[in-house]
């Protein structure tokens, strides 16, 4: 019985679909099956180019060759990773009209500047890129999310930002120890991610150094901030901001430095108009006449978590009348003391519904929160409680469920978890 070809009876669309769920490489392959499978994989929207290994790369730049040389002006509709012989490569993604380009490079190179002047591209994503113009002209008219991972040239960043005027979402992950002022300025970003790790600055910029964070994105509705090494942090008006993550877990700072503690609480009052909040303060010493500046009022917000010093707690729970949901992420402070709100918010009397206690450790000052919590919250449905004690230490969790168990709660309803 003679066997039947099903693959090869369907259309060129078809299977040039069905190849673009395998690698590059296992695509390109298939152009021994039939003379008609000779260049199907030129097709693909989506072409993914390595050189991880230094025995392969001659075929793979055969591969690019090839390529550059069929369907040119196709469109590429997701994008093109490669590694070298950039700037032939980058020429034919233009004329194919690119949309998407993810580099991600072993090593710092220039990059070729039709990267940085092309009319359709809309994912931009470069990996240890060194070098981005300060001076050369940037035009990326379509550009909408650009993501960028161990750049370096302070003057880079606003240059680049100037030349995408639509630019809806930014991601900068690491950055070069030439960097001494983080400057971030846009008016049409809408989504910010931005880690600049400790240890990425920390040997160039000793604690005598300035080194500053400004952000000025008018539009922005996401943020997230991780910041553990600036001196110095501010930000213009953030009046469509909805969600917020940010750190400000700062180990290079000493206690008692006023200024940056009001940077830190003058930022954390642009927040007023989130809805949901993560704030991470573990290793910041904010000093008691910087928190007395911190009266603004929260009043969208209705989820906060929470790391680091307590007396974020009490004025949140103050300031802001609307928290239902609750997260404590217990961290070793010298401040838990300080933590107890003055008077009983309405905010805890009549909208917290879920509270979430993680890493207990049974000292005096977070039972007295617990105890806290449940005996003020009148309409609270559950409270979980996650020990940082191991199931091995069966009899100190016992102990402190007991204690628990035992605190008068304002709420008939509330259910009580302990894990």
């Amino acid at each position: 019985m003679p066997s039947i070809d099903r693959l090869s009876g369907l259309p060129d669309h078809i299977i040039c679909h069905i190849l673009s769920f395998l690698p590059t490489m296992n695509s390109v392959a298939t152009n021994i099956l039939a003379k008609r499978w000779r260049f199907l994989w030129a097709h693909l929207p989506n072409l993914d180019f390595h050189s991880r290994y230094p025995h392969t790369e001659l075929s793979i730049l055969d591969i690019i060759n090839r390529f550059m040389l069929l369907y040119e002006y196709r469109s590429c509709d997701n994008g093109i990773h490669c590694k070298f012989q950039l700037e032939k490569c980058f020429t034919a993604a233009m004329e194919r009209k690119v949309k998407e380009i993810d580099l991600c490079l072993a090593n710092f190179v220039v990059l070729p500047s039709c990267i940085f002047t092309c009319k359709t591209l809309i994912d931009l994503r470069l990996s240890n890129c060194g070098y981005i113009p300060t001076t050369e002209d940037v035009c990326l008219p379509t550009l909408k999310s650009l993501h960028l991972v161990n750049y370096e040239v302070e003057e880079a960043l606003p240059h680049f930002l100037s030349g995408c005027p639509v630019l809806e979402e930014l991601i900068v992950e690491g950055i070069g120890s030439l960097l001494g002022f983080f400057n971030i300025s846009s008016p049409t970003i809408k989504r910010l991610k931005v880690d600049i790790p400790y240890d990425s600055c920390c040997l160039v910029h000793p604690n005598d150094m300035t080194y500053r964070v400004k952000i000025d994105t008018p539009a922005l509705r996401y943020l997230k901030l991780w910041d553990t090494v600036s001196n110095n942090i501010s930000c213009g008006p953030l009046t469509s901001l909805m969600e917020a993550e940010v750190c400000f877990n700062n180990n290079a700072l000493v206690e008692g430095d006023v200024l940056y503690s009001r940077s830190v609480l003058e930022l954390v009052g642009r927040l007023t108009n989130v809805k949901s909040l993560l704030i991470t303060t573990s290793l910041l010493k904010v000093t008691q006449y910087a928190f007395s500046e911190l009266t603004m009022k929260f009043q969208n917000l209705t989820s906060l978590t929470f790391y680091g010093d307590w007396r974020f707690i009490s004025r949140f729970l103050e300031n802001a009348d609307n928290i239902e949901v609750l997260t404590i992420h217990m961290v070793n402070n010298d401040l838990n003391c300080n933590w107890m709100p003055r008077l009983v918010s309405s905010c805890v009397m009549s909208r917290l519904r879920w509270v979430k206690i993680d890493q207990f450790r049974c000292t005096m000052h977070e039972f007295n929160m617990i105890r806290y919590l449940l005996r003020n919250a009148k309409v609270l449905k559950r409270m979980e409680i996650h020990s940082q004690h191991n199931a091995t230490d069966s009899k100190t969790n016992s102990d402190a469920l007991k204690s628990i168990a035992s605190f008068r709660r304002g709420s008939e309803a509330c259910e009580l978890v302990y894990h």
